[in-house]
């Protein structure tokens, strides 16, 4: 369980024990303001949450007439932390599996206070290819968490196909990719497809493309040969990797927006967040129906 939003939370310190029968009888008679859903009351280091259903009335504040404690000390943590977001439910959910407590309260960045109550994660697979390091995708599924989906609470794992790994293998003397990277560490001559250097055709039966169906494609168009081809598509490679679940990827042949597959969705290669907030929002859906 996850605020909203944490206008929704309201704090008190109290001064007793914090038990179901202290809770209730402090509650009772008392009135919330129209926008509270959740009481925060923290007595010395015990930390407690309780949900309340308020009586509809004209005016700013309502009659409690119901509670519900959520958690009690002993199963929620309390946690300061000024740089983190309390309104990412990512975030939350992932600082509460790490401290391995029932519910997480949460002073975070502005001194704003909500919280996390259990709740099973959306797991997905994000496959990448670096360099460029860190997994570029895997920062844009960060932003579109935080800035396009802060309820969703997903919890992601990066396997990412090394290109510096794929050099190391055996191959011609000469190299080339379809653009530039940065990261890249090589002892082979390195061309890049999108500056169409001159070859000899010597050169380019000696030359082999680390890339995809599409640049192989490109490659034919400007030299007029089919290349000896090191495949680093995402999408390509998923079924060697024997990954399972949902999974997030990135194709060329995408070119704006995204598209299913079945439990994988496949970006643009220069995807922008809302293109991966608008991705993963479709596999949730589709995996839950």
């Amino acid at each position: 369980m996850f605020p909203d939003h944490c206008k929704e939370v309201s704090v008190r310190h109290v001064n007793f024990h914090l038990d179901e029968e202290n809770i209730r009888e402090y509650l009772a008679g008392k009135r919330a303001y129209i926008r509270t859903r959740f009481i925060v009351m923290h007595h010395d280091d015990e930390w407690a949450v309780t949900r309340v259903e308020k009586k509809e009335v004209n005016g700013v504040l309502q009659p409690i007439e119901a509670a519900d404690i959520l958690s009690l000390p002993g199963e929620t943590s309390f946690v300061d932390d000024p740089t983190l977001d309390v309104l990412s439910a990512s975030r939350m959910g992932l600082l509460r599996e790490s401290l391995g407590v029932r519910c997480v309260v949460v002073r975070g960045r502005s001194e704003h206070v909500s919280f996390f109550l259990e709740q099973r994660p959306f797991e997905l697979t994000v496959v990448d290819v670096v360099p460029p390091s860190p997994s570029k995708l895997a920062e844009l599924v960060d932003a579109a968490l935080d800035f396009h989906l802060p309820s969703a609470f997903v919890k992601y794992s990066v396997v990412e196909r090394d290109l510096n790994e794929m050099l190391r293998s055996p191959c011609s003397d000469s190299v080339m990719f379809p653009c530039k990277a940065s990261g890249l560490e090589h002892d082979c001559s390195v061309g890049y497809l999108d500056e169409t250097p001159e070859l000899t055709r010597e050169q380019i039966r000696e030359t082999t493309l680390l890339g995809c169906s599409l640049s192989a494609r490109i490659f034919k168009a400007v030299y007029g040969e089919e290349p000896c081809m090191m495949n680093i598509c995402p999408v390509d490679l998923l079924p060697s990797m024997n990954i399972s679940g949902p999974v997030l990827a990135k194709c060329c042949k995408v070119k704006e927006g995204f598209e299913l597959q079945g439990d994988v969705a496949v970006v643009p290669w220069g995807a922008r967040a809302e293109e991966v907030a608008a991705a993963l929002e479709a596999l949730m859906a589709h995996m839950s129906s």
